[in-house]
């Protein structure tokens, strides 16, 4: 298993994948910075908002991109089938690869981490806890971005499935949100039961489809951790975060294995 993870490093390093993705989060800083002094008020906040924001996706999607793109060259370069051939079972293998994703995933967010704590002045408690479900969403969205590489045989229809999960995961919330407080401005009839039903769904998709906008979580950066609400109750979104990674990562991986198993070469 060590050869795979450090063969996943190089090849990331040989890809450049470490030096592109920094210099595009310095450049993304910079940006951020310019745009948040344009703000009237709390132009350090905003900056920080704006950081955050386009570091967590330049990293997501670098890390998707970098995934899928590998898994289906490994295959066309017949790469998988000369491991394959040594003594390592298949599911040594799957676990492997994710820790070695996981691993390269966790060596890009830590010095994007740095560069937050140095140049804003984001709450240090937050930024802590910020990074950790950093870290655990890399990790979920390696998971996903493995099985979607190994189900499907091209790279560009893999890489874009991840990101359409990862968004649909980030807008959850905003859909509940306005499912559970919009009103209905329709007076009976066919639409209105229409409407009903799709909300209905929804939430229904919502039980088992990770909320990914309950991780990192920018609110952290600016406002420090809230561990109880106003009414002196413990607040719960802290928790779901690393419990939805507990949950989901080896649901993910008992896929990636059922379906490495059942292919043939």
């Amino acid at each position: 298993m060590g050869s795979i993870i450090r063969y996943i490093i190089l090849t990331a390093m040989r890809d450049m994948l470490f030096i592109g993705l920094l210099v595009i989060v310095a450049a993304a800083t910079g940006i951020s910075f310019m745009l948040g002094s344009t703000a009237l008020v709390e132009q350090q906040q905003m900056s920080l908002t704006y950081i955050a924001g386009s570091v967590r996706m330049i990293l997501v999607v670098g890390n998707i991109l970098f995934i899928c793109f590998h898994i289906r060259r490994a295959f066309e370069n017949k790469e998988i089938d000369l491991t394959l051939s040594r003594p390592i079972s298949r599911t040594s293998f799957m676990i492997a690869y994710w820790l070695g994703f996981t691993i390269l995933a966790f060596m890009l967010t830590i010095p994007a981490i740095a560069v937050m704590a140095i140049v804003t002045t984001a709450n240090v408690q937050g930024l802590l806890f910020w990074g950790f479900t950093l870290l655990c969403e890399m990790a979920l969205v390696a998971a996903f971005a493995l099985v979607s590489a190994l189900i499907m045989q091209s790279a560009v229809t893999s890489a874009l499935s991840c990101l359409a999960f990862y968004l649909l995961g980030r807008m959850m919330g905003f859909f509940i949100l306005t499912v559970k407080s919009a009103p209905i401005a329709l007076s009976g009839g066919v639409m209105e039961k229409i409407v009903w039903v799709m909300s209905k769904t929804l939430v229904v998709i919502s039980c088992g489809f990770p909320r990914l906008d309950l991780f990192g979580k920018t609110s952290w950066l600016l406002y420090g951790m809230q561990f109880h609400d106003v009414y002196h109750r413990i607040n719960h979104d802290l928790w779901i975060a690393p419990l939805q990674t507990l949950i989901y990562i080896p649901l993910l991986l008992s896929v990636a294995i059922f379906d490495f198993k059942r292919k043939q070469f």
